[in-house]
């Protein structure tokens, strides 16, 4: 009897410890899928705007001209796109990059040999949505996602935009597989065909988490890489021994206490109770509340959720709520007195909690309220996880939605302006000309040269303007062109020092031979203007601001050097400086230190996609009390592709 009663409580440990394991295994896992679903969101998010600066072109040759601009600025943000396309008849009349893709353009995809292709272009013109094909093998080579969206339709125009992804690069932006797991993962689409991850073999009865992704869900498949029965051989081993010991001695308990059966019959069903409230919340924390005796107690994933031990946790209520964030904790006990005192048997709730290091938490808690008849609460038993993640996901897509306005906005007033420039342009030519037929007296000359210095700056305002246009995706494009770095910043020494100010030096340290870059004049203004206005900003008014232009250098082996193809320009100041966590965020649109009548925080963002926009790099070096150095480098002639330039390439491991 005892061996039979030992061998079923081994069966009953091996199937609690299995559904634990799973419990883990689907939590660990939890992170990969979502992962991968925001790998997908982020390259398809691209789809919207590209679909969005379709429709808004007035005509089709201004499409058909801005389009691989507008695609190469859009690629460059997300790695692992491999093309942007427009279709108009079901065949592919435009497409970015096209060296790689040369066999995709003029390609008829509604008379592909795949079925599937035809009747996904034909989904896509019916439907609104995201349409996903893939993975499929593609025309250009490689697999990849094909995703396509309909556009208004207008005669003369294509009908579909559509985005091509390299899978590859998805699978490795959601960290798949992750070694570091333990487990063997790997995607299904929504038809079953594998995507991704682990694909020497097959995990052996996984656990599926669901991947939400526009056009259907996909399946991330989730095991422990030796198996469930090797997972939990360990924790079986050591339980044997004791299950035995157990079992001898419930039966031994049996037949001495036979009279109070009952009893341990109601505490063996309270016992099932909490087990089942456990297993549902495996994938979170568990906290069981005695209302009556006023005695919280938590779980140790619990615990890891609100960032402290146990021992900091359990007790009375209001131990706990020395933990949640002080703004959050008269709403928290508002909403537990108005549940207590309802007749609800449910409890949901989200708040903040501060950390053991200081940090803020954000978490949501459910449960379920145990009652008297009488409807007093007894007891609260529940779960609670970190939503910080959501909160983030929903945070960054309303900034995304700030951004998009701010530039239609920007684009509205530079727009305006630029006109009223044209007319200060005109006027001012027409009096130029009337001067240059009213002789040469002294006067007259000095009238001459104060008129072609208002064209010299308008002309910049009005190149300035144009960035503006083509930062807020009004303008056509930019003009890039060869320049000489050193020359335009000689010439704009005057207006830089009139900025400075008097009780700022403003130094030089120019080559005296050409220094040509590849980039549009007004961007190259621009750059060197926000620099310096910067910089007397970060100098309250006194001290040096000193700009460099000079050729870049690169270590080849262990001492040769050779001449890059790369202009270097410094703007230094002997200002405040930053601390590491300032300096890691003053690209960010919107962020700032200044006062909110200071400074919008657009400043370097605008900086950073001009720069970027002439397939350069900035970086940036400060130190608190001692100023900053903030450097470009700029091509010297027109890049194949937007660069990216790492510090080892280009000997930029410290700045100085």
């Amino acid at each position: 009897m005892a061996t039979l009663a030992a061998f079923g409580v081994d069966v009953l440990l091996h199937r609690l410890f299995v559904r634990e394991e799973r419990a883990r295994v689907s939590r660990v896992a939890a992170p990969t899928a979502e992962a991968l679903r925001a790998a997908v969101e982020r390259r398809v998010a691209l789809l919207d705007g590209l679909r969005s600066f379709a429709n808004s072109r007035k005509t089709r040759a201004g499409l058909d001209s801005e389009f691989p601009l507008f695609a190469q600025g859009l690629i460059a943000s997300a790695p692992g796109v491999r093309a942007l396309q427009l279709l108009e008849n079901g065949t592919i009349v435009a497409t970015w990059p096209l060296v790689g893709n040369e066999a995709a353009l003029g390609y008829d995809v509604v008379a592909d040999p795949r079925p599937i292709i035809g009747a996904d272009v034909r989904r896509a013109l019916a439907d609104s949505g995201f349409i996903i094909t893939g993975p499929i093998a593609l025309v250009q080579g490689g697999t990849g996602l094909l995703v396509r969206k309909r556009l208004v339709l207008r005669a003369g125009f294509p009908q579909l935009v559509a985005i091509i992804l390299d899978v590859p690069a998805v699978v490795r932006d959601a960290g798949l597989p992750d070694p570091r797991t333990g487990l063997m993962l790997e995607v299904r689409d929504r038809s079953g065909v594998w995507f991704g991850g682990n694909a020497e073999r097959s995990a052996v009865a996984p656990e599926s988490l669901s991947v939400r992704v526009p056009d259907g869900d996909w399946t991330l498949l989730a095991a422990p890489v030796e198996g469930w029965d090797a997972a939990v051989a360990s924790r079986m081993g050591s339980s044997r021994v004791s299950a035995i010991a157990v079992v001898l001695a419930l039966l031994l308990l049996g037949y001495v206490v036979g009279d109070r059966h009952d009893r341990v019959h109601r505490q063996a069903q309270d016992w099932r109770s909490q087990l089942r409230v456990a297993l549902r919340a495996a994938r979170m924390g568990t906290w069981d509340w005695d209302i009556v005796r006023d005695e919280l107690h938590w779980s140790a994933g619990a615990a890891e959720v609100l960032g402290r031990h146990v021992d900091e946790l359990d007790g009375p209520g209001a131990k706990f709520m020395g933990h949640v964030h002080p703004e959050d904790r008269d709403f928290v006990v508002r909403c537990l007195q108005e549940v207590l005192a309802s007749e609800r048997l449910d409890y949901l709730l989200e708040y903040r909690v501060n950390l053991a290091d200081g940090r803020e938490r954000w978490v949501f808690a459910m449960g379920e309220i145990a009652r008297a008849s009488n409807g007093r609460a007894l007891r609260a038993r529940g779960v609670i996880s970190d939503s910080t993640g959501r909160r983030e996901l929903e945070a960054r897509v309303r900034h995304t939605e700030r951004v998009e306005t701010m530039g239609t906005l920007a684009g509205g007033v530079a727009h305006d302006f630029n006109n009223l420039l044209t007319a200060m342009i005109s006027f001012a030519q027409f009096a130029l000309e009337e001067l240059e037929r009213a002789g040469d007296t002294p006067p007259v000359l000095s009238a001459r040269e104060d008129l072609r210095e208002m064209l010299r700056v308008t002309s910049r305002a009005t190149a300035l303007t144009g960035q503006i246009l083509a930062f807020s995706r009004r303008a056509s494009t930019t003009a890039p062109r060869e320049l000489d770095a050193a020359h335009a910043v000689r010439e704009l020494a005057p207006m830089l020092r009139r900025i400075l100010g008097l009780q700022l030096v403003l130094e030089l340290e120019v080559e005296e031979e050409p220094q040509v870059v590849w980039i549009d004049p007004g961007q190259l203004t621009q750059i060197l203007l926000n620099l310096v206005t910067n910089a007397r900003d970060a100098t309250d008014g006194e001290g040096k601001v000193t700009i460099r232009v000079q050729p870049v250098g690169v270590t080849v082996g262990a001492a040769e050097k050779i001449p890059a193809d790369w202009i270097r320009i410094e703007v230094q100041d002997t200002g405040r400086g930053m601390d590491d966590a300032t300096r890691a965020r003053i690209f960010e649109p919107y962020f700032t230190t200044k006062q909110s009548a200071q400074g919008t925080g657009l400043g370097l963002a605008v900086l950073m996609g001009a720069v970027k926009s002439a397939g350069g790099e900035a970086r940036v070096a400060s130190t608190p009390g001692k100023g900053t150095c903030v450097r470009i480098l700029l091509p010297t002639k027109a890049p194949i592709r937007v660069a990216t330039i790492g510090q080892g390439s280009l000997g930029l491991d410290s700045l100085g």
